[in-house]
């Protein structure tokens, strides 16, 4: 909507510019009719005083002395002979686009002749009055005020507001701060994208910090473990078992850098659309390629994991199995990590829901608060206080589930722990 105050001023200018406009039709129909009653009488008066000039002409003895008679005159009169050709003439003003004009012709001693005389038609209007300065005066100065008031309007609208968003983004670049202003129009419009893309940013940049910090934390652990069991290594009078057991676990500990080193580099590289490699798949083939890759190893950590699927067998999706199966395999892990009990079960049941194909992922861990659903997709969140930080497998699960346009939630699950669900489009 636009605002009434760019409205008002938008009816200002037109007003003026009404006012100014109907000033000079008026003036100028009064011009012309002061002009017309001019020409008018200049007409009448020319034709009598032609009447009068031949009359005089004709006296004359000589053409050579009607130059004499014409010298009394102060109009512009030229007489002209049969051919055109300039006979005589008074030293009066040229022709111009105000003059009343009469054309007398006549015969002197058997030749044609014409008489041709013209006055201004303006030049008592213009010299015993000063309504044409007066004019010119009034019509500069409703330009002046025309163009004042759309300087104001300029300012006020545009110049002005863009001076307070100006201010308000160099208060952001020196104090980080997001100022709350209200503005409207263009400028607030502007304004509110920056200070939405500035909130964006903060928020990239402190979960950037935060990740670092997790990463720094999570690298500190199994290092010190490292740097202790090295130090052990370097003791001459370690046994051959416990060096290799020290060697084991200074592997170990390397082993669980370098995950989290690859886990850190996926969640950057999720949610690159570009690195997406999408085909169109059914779900019976998601649902084999699940039993393939995840049934046996489930199996041997003592977890009963059973698939569930309602969909129709052509049910498809477009979809990067790969993205897909590390959704799985955070997941599973997120569940393993979890249980509470010896008895570990996992179901996974596919559905479809309008044009939605969902998976739900449950188990019958210790699931979370209905409160903590929404954050455990934070790429720090974690329940478990007695760390500051946590890993990155759940927000890698939403980065790559948004990049395939769909949907990523978490439920309490009727097996007594944690369902997540996944939502994604068909075909």
């Amino acid at each position: 909507m636009k605002n009434r105050n760019g409205r008002l001023n938008f009816l200002i200018i037109i007003i003026i510019l009404v006012l100014n406009i109907v000033f000079a039709y008026f003036y100028n129909a009064s011009v012309r009719r002061v002009v017309s009653n001019v020409a008018y009488n200049d007409y009448i008066s020319l034709q009598s005083q032609n009447a009068l000039i031949i009359t005089r002409l004709k006296e004359q003895n000589k053409i050579e002395d009607w130059d004499k008679i014409l010298d009394e005159y102060q109009e512009y009169i030229r007489i002209y002979d049969k051919d055109g050709q300039l006979i005589a003439q008074t030293e009066g003003s040229k022709y111009s686009a105000f003059d009343a004009k009469v054309r007398t012709p006549f015969e002197y001693k058997g030749e044609a002749y014409l008489l041709r005389s013209s006055i201004y038609l303006l030049r008592d209007y213009i010299t015993n009055t000063k309504d044409v300065t007066q004019f010119i005066v009034i019509e500069l100065l409703f330009v002046v005020i025309a163009l004042a008031v759309f300087v104001l309007i300029i300012y006020s609208l545009l110049l002005r507001p863009f001076r307070v968003v100006y201010k308000a983004i160099e208060e952001y670049d020196r104090s980080g701060t997001v100022m709350d202003i209200r503005l409207k129009g263009f400028a607030g419009r502007v304004y509110r994208r920056f200070a939405t893309m500035a909130r964006k940013l903060d928020g990239q940049q402190m979960n950037q910090r935060r990740i670092i910090a997790s990463i720094s934390h999570d690298i500190k652990t199994p290092l010190t473990s490292i740097m202790g069991y090295s130090e052990q290594l370097k003791k001459d009078n370690l046994s051959e078992e416990r060096k290799q057991r020290y060697l084991n676990t200074v592997y170990d500990k390397a082993v669980d850098i370098r995950t989290l080193v690859d886990e850190f580099d996926e969640y950057l590289g999720s949610n690159l659309s570009y690195g997406m490699n999408k085909i169109k798949v059914t779900v019976d083939e998601i649902e084999k390629c699940i039993r393939d890759d995840y049934m046996d190893d489930l199996s041997q950590a003592e977890i009963e994991f059973e698939i569930i699927n309602h969909t129709d067998k052509d049910a498809e999706i477009l979809a990067d199995i790969q993205k897909l199966k590390r959704v799985c395999s955070n997941l599973f892990t997120n569940s393993i990590k979890h249980f509470k009990g010896d008895e570990k079960k996992i179901r996974l049941d596919i559905t479809s829901e309008d044009e939605m194909i969902v998976f739900r992922f449950s188990d019958n861990g210790e699931g979370v608060p209905e409160d903590k659903m929404k954050l455990i997709f934070e790429p720090l969140y974690t329940s478990d206080e007695g760390r500051k930080v946590a890993g990155l497998g759940l927000a890698i699960c939403k980065e790559i589930v948004e990049v395939h346009d769909g949907r990523i939630y978490a439920e309490k699950s009727d097996m007594g722990g944690l369902t997540i669900c996944v939502e994604l489009p068909r075909g």
